[in-house]
């Protein structure tokens, strides 16, 4: 069976409806390849900090993150969201367990800093140690993984979620690494392109053709396949079919980098 890395956003399980597309989607794809799902959980985060009065901030695309709002990512991300992702997995017969970046040393993060500025307890991945997500394929469980990490000097640390997905899929050299989100794929000139050459992803940044969010992904997306991955895919839509119809050019719907 290949090995699938999800990675899906926190804007594509962004409601209980959401979450139970996703779960089918991945259900299905459970049965055709080994999927490790890597989930965000953004704009949850976000409305629980608004509840409790705690203001935030964003540089460059990450939350700064102090004591106080890292409780509240943990909270969110390897409590809530992790746990109805599992349990909705669990519903549609497909055996599931919720980890996160902490547990078993599976992924072990470094302070990051944005152009020299400090951010608080935002890390990225300093290394990827496979051996849950061995046992877990070993046993037939699927893993669903908060990107919430420790560090080497004993700090948790918030990790996007994104670079998370792509180091865990580097780490496992998986046959796909799926970017499933509330996008089509990488929209040129008014329409999905297909498929993006890992060597054109420099060129369609600095014209433009791409930009915002998108950038990121793109990026993401080279390094995985610099770092031993087959083929990155960025898509959306939650048909129970999503993730399937990714696993061959014939019948993607998303972009596929290769």
């Amino acid at each position: 069976m290949p090995t699938v890395c999800v990675k899906i956003g926190g804007s594509a399980i962004d409601g209980p409806e959401e979450m139970l597309q996703c779960a089918e989607s991945v259900a299905a794809l459970s049965r055709e390849a080994f999927p490790v799902v890597v989930h965000g959980g953004g704009k949850e985060i976000g409305r629980r900090l608004a509840m409790t009065g705690k203001s935030f901030t964003f540089v460059q695309g990450m939350r700064v993150t102090d004591e106080e709002s890292l409780a509240e990512v943990q909270r969110v991300l390897s409590g809530d969201v992790n746990k109805r992702l599992v349990g909705d997995l669990l519903g549609r017969g497909v055996r599931a367990a919720g980890i996160s970046g902490v547990d078993a040393g599976l992924i072990e993060a470094e302070k990051m800093t944005v152009d020299g500025r400090d951010i608080g307890l935002v890390g990225k991945v300093a290394r990827v140690d496979t051996l849950i997500l061995d046992v877990l394929r070993e046993a037939g469980i699927v893993a669903v993984v908060s990107p919430v990490s420790r560090g080497s000097d004993g700090a948790i640390y918030n990790v996007n979620a994104d670079t998370a997905a792509e180091a865990i899929a580097a780490a496992m050299k998986a046959d796909h690494l799926i970017f499933l989100s509330n996008v089509p794929g990488v929209m040129i000139d008014g329409s999905v392109r297909g498929n993006i050459p890992r060597d054109t992803i420099e060129s369609l940044i600095a014209d433009g053709s791409v930009g915002g969010g998108m950038v990121p992904k793109l990026l993401s997306a080279r390094r995985a396949l610099h770092n031993g991955v087959a083929r990155v895919h960025i898509t959306g839509g939650l048909d129970p079919d999503t993730l399937t119809a990714e696993l061959n050019p014939d019948t993607s719907r998303g972009t596929i980098i290769c």
